[in-house]
């Protein structure tokens, strides 16, 4: 039955996931990891919580707030120093 592809288990975009993580030399990829990061990425280029949420298949405003909230404060410092405001006061 070659071609024939077999039904993934309820884990296993995990078990993929980990897999290719592993064959590229990488631990601890993971899902999880992959949401923080996407998130912090949309935000940080000015991305709309929205938007991220439609691309996230996600319901609840929570989420962008859960998954984007690891990076924030790097994300207000960028922005801080990016504006220069209180510089020169």
């Amino acid at each position: 039955m070659a071609g024939r592809a077999r039904r993934l288990a309820p884990n296993g975009i995990k078990i993929m996931l980990k897999r290719r993580g592993l064959s590229a030399g990488l631990t601890g990829v993971h899902a999880h990891r992959w949401r923080h990061n996407f998130a912090h990425e949309w935000k940080r280029a000015g991305g709309d919580s929205g938007d991220l949420m439609l691309l996230m298949g996600w319901v609840s405003e929570d989420m962008p707030r859960h998954y984007g909230a690891s990076a924030a404060a790097e994300r207000a410092q960028e922005t801080h120093q990016r504006m220069g405001i209180g510089e020169n006061v």
